[in-house]
């Protein structure tokens, strides 16, 4: 019998979301065989400073960055049409997500949980939330034919604490997936090395890359090594006497509005 190959689709607002919210995860699974794709539900085209770039030039820039990243999971990067700074949680990109995830048939699909600072985060996981059982149904979006089963769904981390605090269900080591994690958020070039700069570390656009890289390496090594402290008693039940070498780790909410992950399914992700 030939072995079910694995699918994930991971969401995000805007480019580098997908893919640095979850990329040690990803390229785990990757490694294991799954098929890998991730979805920009926005173009990008406002997230700069500089007034020549804003618009189409730097959404086909975000765009490519995207692609190069994807290519890093052997993976699909795909971009919506949708301006940046404009998502709405409307029927129309309701229905347009419902025929995109029924398309690729996912089954795991990671995004952004839906109290976030910034508009488009909370409108993507509104639309995640709002597609997830209607996948299911025969007569939405009928040209598209429905899902006869729901994706596992997770959220990736935040430190927001209302309504409710992030819950660590999932902790997924990634000591060894960490440079190619590094390696995705460099991708997003016009993101990490020129619009996150500004206004206050300015001259970090004019640092040599190797700098750049050194330095978006310390970054996400102290982010992840602080999930592994805060999340030290999770780690601890899940991993045992293991726990003490593992240095790194992403952690992920289970979506309830998803398919409830088998024992197995998290063993999956997290070995």
């Amino acid at each position: 019998m030939e072995e079910k190959k694995y699918k994930v689709l991971s969401i995000g607002a805007h480019q580098d979301d997908a893919d640095t919210s979850a990329g040690g995860l990803l390229k785990k699974l990757a490694d294991k065989g799954w098929d890998v794709r991730l979805l920009s539900l926005t173009d990008g085209c406002r997230g700069t400073f500089r007034e020549e770039l804003a618009g189409p030039r730097l959404a086909e820039i975000r765009k490519k960055e995207a692609a190069a990243s994807g290519a890093l999971f052997s993976g699909r990067y795909d971009c919506w049409d949708v301006e940046d700074a404009r998502l709405t949680a409307s029927l129309e990109n309701r229905e347009r997500l419902i025929r995109y995830i029924r398309d690729y048939k996912p089954d795991l699909i990671i995004t952004n949980r839906p109290n976030d600072y910034h508009p488009d985060h909370r409108n993507a996981a509104l639309l995640v939330q709002d597609a997830s059982y209607l996948l299911t149904v025969p007569f939405i979006c009928p040209e598209s034919p429905n899902m006869t089963y729901m994706p596992v769904m997770l959220y990736w981390h935040d430190s927001f604490q209302k309504p409710y605090p992030f819950r660590a269900d999932i902790v997924v080591p990634v000591d060894d997936t960490l440079d190619t994690l590094v390696e995705a958020a460099c991708c997003h070039e016009s993101q990490y090395f020129d619009w996150l700069c500004w206004p206050d570390r300015l001259e970090i656009i004019d640092w040599p890359r190797d700098r750049q890289k050194a330095y978006m390496k310390e970054r996400f090594s102290r982010m992840l090594a602080r999930h592994r402290d805060l999340y030290a008693t999770e780690v601890v039940a899940k991993f045992g006497d293991a726990a003490e070498s593992i240095k790194h780790v992403e952690v992920f909410e289970i979506c309830e509005y998803g398919e409830e992950p088998s024992k197995e399914f998290i063993e999956m992700l997290e070995k």
